[in-house]
């Protein structure tokens, strides 16, 4: 297919744009009309302004990825579309005739639903030259093992292959950490035995208490209460003697019944007795997506009852039980004596959140920058999160699948809370999530394409699309998401996870109701201030020196008393 066919129209005169846009003199929304010129090309919706001899011509790009819904309002008087885009922005285009209007409303609705990878605008918009492989193999499971138990031979866990041509689980990576003491033929009958294929594997390994959290899917005990040995004998043989084993499963205990009825499960006290079961509710994606729309909802619509939509909007409680749930797996695994094994449904969604968010908790090198890309490679990309389907759509649009669901705006903000909470113990900035979120929508960079690994080896990412990390990397952009005020800190972190201690993330979602002109003053003066003292501090140290080395002159010529110095 030709992306020439999908445009009916490929330009229209006399169109008129509204928008709203911060007014600084004023410091409130106004809404901004524009005249000019719309233009179609293969991946973007380009408006040009008229020329005007008292205003400099505006270009507006819009990506039509980034498209999230469209409505379209054709009268007698008024031929009008309404863009509403994913990062909410929100934009209203009168266009002269209704022919116009129809025209360019089924070229967008079919330019913006591409479903196609290689389609997809990180394959058209970079250079091959770009392309850096450092950069797309930045994470490796040997790097993650070697970490986890720097003394190879006298751990229990080893790097199986059994994966190696994604066979065994399609949605899990090539390589994976099990128990030293389980052959691939065990993890094979354990992957049959487990929704999506995807059996127990190790996902985090605390070395100050030699405790660890596993991650799988849901067994498939169905109605016939069927079991697997050889899935008992991993969890038993991970287990250290003297330590509790804990299955956090994500599900509330009322629909288990209804799991095994459609031949899914839960691991019984029987046949896994030294693992306790505890049920976690999380809502699902589907249920997380509800939430987000009514949060984006309450944002962008002004409201008298803006804050009654909010607490309606139920995103608040799935950020404090993510942090909660996480908060009490750091709690059980740094001062008690606890193993985890985090399940819900099939292990793709709200098992990474919480297994990740309770890494950054207990993990000081997760609150690095590149220890963070790390963790986002090995718990979200490699581990499988389906990052096509969830992201297809935000907060104003959904699939007839309806397979869309924010999992990992979920977990950026939960990242947000605790940067608020401990400011000087995070390596990155509220920028670099921000940058992280919009690009999980529509990106120039292929990273969060496809569902899996497997997915994007097909597409071969690595050598026909660039890296995010490529970008963040680059010496001008790094800065901007370095935090000025970060002190290395290695001790375990414990946020507040009482209500009163969250906060709206209203740097993105009110990013185009609230002025951020103040904030983004502040940001500078807080470098300003940093660079400052850093350079006093050289030169205190500076001075110091000459002062030793003036000292030492005086005791050799005799002017001065060595015993007094």
């Amino acid at each position: 297919m030709d992306f020439m066919d999908l445009i009916e129209m490929p330009r229209v005169d006399h169109v008129k744009v509204y928008r709203q846009i911060q007014n600084y003199e004023l410091n409130q929304l106004v809404t901004q009309k524009l005249f000019g010129s719309l233009n179609l090309t293969s991946h973007h919706l380009i408006f040009i302004t008229q020329t005007d001899l008292q205003k400099p011509r505006e270009e507006i790009w819009i990506v039509h990825s980034s498209i999230d819904s469209l409505e379209k309002n054709v009268t007698e008087a008024k031929f009008q579309l309404m863009i509403k885009c994913k990062n909410f922005q929100i934009y209203f285009v009168d266009f002269p005739t209704a022919y116009c209007c129809n025209s360019i409303h089924k070229s967008l609705e079919s330019l913006s639903n591409l479903t196609t990878e290689n389609m997809k605008l990180p394959f058209f918009c970079q250079t091959i030259s770009k392309i850096n492989q450092e950069d797309w193999n930045f994470y490796s499971i040997e790097k993650s093992y070697k970490r986890f138990f720097p003394n190879e031979d006298s751990s229990e866990w080893r790097i199986s292959e059994i994966n190696n041509d994604f066979k065994i689980s399609p949605s899990y990576p090539k390589k994976v950490i099990v128990p030293k003491n389980i052959d691939d033929q065990a993890l094979i009958k354990s992957s049959q035995f487990r929704s999506m294929g995807r059996f127990p594997i190790l996902s985090y390994y605390h070395k100050k208490t030699n405790s660890f959290i596993l991650r799988s899917s849901q067994p498939l005990l169905g109605s016939n209460n069927k079991r697997c040995k050889e899935d008992e004998l991993i969890l038993k043989c991970a287990l250290p003697k003297g330590k509790q084993g804990y299955v956090y499963d994500l599900r509330d205990a009322s629909i288990l019944k209804t799991a095994v009825s459609k031949g899914g499960g839960y691991e019984t006290e029987v046949n896994y007795p030294l693992w306790k079961r505890i049920n976690k509710h999380m809502d699902r994606f589907d249920q997380l997506h509800i939430s987000y729309s009514k949060l984006i909802d309450a944002c962008v619509n002004s409201s008298t009852q803006f804050f009654y939509k909010l607490d309606t909007s139920a995103w608040f409680y799935n950020i404090r039980q993510a942090l909660y749930l996480s908060f009490l797996i750091a709690d059980e695994i740094h001062n008690k004596n606890g193993c985890f094994l985090i399940h819900g449904w099939d292990g793709l969604d709200n098992t990474l959140l919480i297994s990740s968010l309770a890494q950054i908790l207990l993990d000081p090198e997760s609150r690095t920058l590149d220890g963070f890309i790390d963790l986002i490679e090995r718990e979200w990309l490699h581990a499988g999160h389906p990052f096509s389907k969830r992201y297809f759509k935000s907060a104003f649009g959904i699939t007839p699948q309806k397979q869309e669901g924010p999992v990992f705006v979920l977990f950026l903000d939960c990242v947000r809370q605790l940067c608020e909470q401990f400011c000087l113990s995070f390596e990155f900035n509220e920028d670099f999530l921000i940058m992280l979120f919009d690009n999980l929508y529509t990106s120039e960079y292929g990273t969060f394409l496809g569902n899996n690994q497997n997915e994007r080896e097909q597409l071969l990412v690595s050598s026909r699309t660039v890296s995010l990390w490529t970008y963040v990397k680059n010496e001008e952009n790094i800065k901007k998401f370095i935090n000025p005020l970060y002190k290395i800190n290695d001790d375990v972190i414990w946020p507040s996870i009482f209500t009163q201690s969250l906060s709206l993330w209203s740097n993105l979602f009110l990013r185009f109701q609230i002025n951020s002109k103040p904030n983004d003053e502040a940001k500078k003066e807080i470098v300003k201030l940093v660079e400052t003292n850093l350079q006093v501090k050289i030169k205190v140290e500076k001075l110091r020196n000459e002062l030793l080395e003036l000292q030492k002159e005086a005791i050799d010529a005799g002017v001065l008393n060595s015993e007094n110095y």
